[in-house]
């Protein structure tokens, strides 16, 4: 499982400040529905700005509780809560999907946005969600399938080899797919499936496309692709600054379930 140390962190915030992402986020909170005065529970909440964005959801009265396994999220996440005043209602700390350190019954609600595809026994995680939420409460999950991640490009060849190579960086690269699988296993109750694109038709180095080519490229060169193939798709990806020669895309769902 990835363990995000304070470089991998820092892209984090940047891409997670994007507005194609803050959107993201809105929607995803849309459709979980949090009410006020309700006990959520946020796994793998990396900087932060989900958990301090449902805490609001949850107010007055409420309570997040955001746990991450890298020290250095839980540490970008506290600082977060305090820049946003939020210590009475957010709490941070580490902890660990598979093992969550929590009492039976303990929340109205779990959210894992883009975490599980990072979770070895991610059926177990789960689990665990499952094992926290008090009866009628609702674990919403936020993935993307990898192979629905696109950038237009010169050569459709060797986007495919870049694409294959940053699918390596994840333990479940397509975990939407089986989603409703283990919802069931885990004895929910799907009550929602949706998609949700990420969609840019002009370049602009902040946005959530640009950001990723360099994890991209770095996933692609530990993964063998020629130097040269590498360093020729990152200049056609930004030789594209043009209205009409940017496009990237890449598709995220949210699976609601019940317990």
């Amino acid at each position: 499982m990835r363990n995000y140390d304070a470089q991998a962190v820092a892209g984090l915030e940047r891409r997670y400040a994007t507005p194609q992402v803050i959107d993201l986020r809105k929607q995803f909170r849309a459709i979980l529905a949090p009410r006020p005065g309700e006990r959520g529970l946020d796994v793998g909440c990396g900087p932060g700005y989900l958990a301090c964005e449902l805490a609001a959801d949850v107010a007055p009265g409420g309570r997040i509780v955001a746990i991450d396994r890298s020290p250095d999220s839980v540490a970008s996440a506290t600082a977060q809560v305090a820049r946003l005043e939020l210590a009475g209602s957010v709490e941070v700390r580490v902890g660990d999907a598979e093992r969550l350190d929590f009492p039976d019954s303990s929340f109205d609600f779990v959210v894992a946005s883009q975490v599980y595809c990072h979770v070895p026994d991610v059926a177990g995680a789960i689990r665990e969600a499952v094992r926290v939420l008090r009866k009628g409460g609702r674990l919403a999950v936020l993935d993307s399938d990898w192979d629905l991640c696109t950038w237009e490009s010169g050569d459709r060849a060797r986007m495919r080899r870049m694409l294959a190579a940053r699918q390596t960086r994840f333990e479940h690269a397509h975990l939407p797919c089986d989603l409703h699988r283990l919802f069931r296993e885990a004895g929910l109750t799907l009550t929602d499936a949706q998609a949700l694109p990420l969609v840019e038709t002009r370049y602009d180095p902040a946005a959530f496309g640009a950001e990723i080519i360099e994890s991209t490229r770095k996933a692609a060169l530990a993964h063998g692709v020629p130097a040269d193939d590498v360093a020729a798709w990152e200049r056609d990806l930004r030789a594209r600054g043009t209205d009409g020669e940017w496009f990237f895309c890449l598709n995220r769902f949210v699976f609601t379930a019940t317990k």
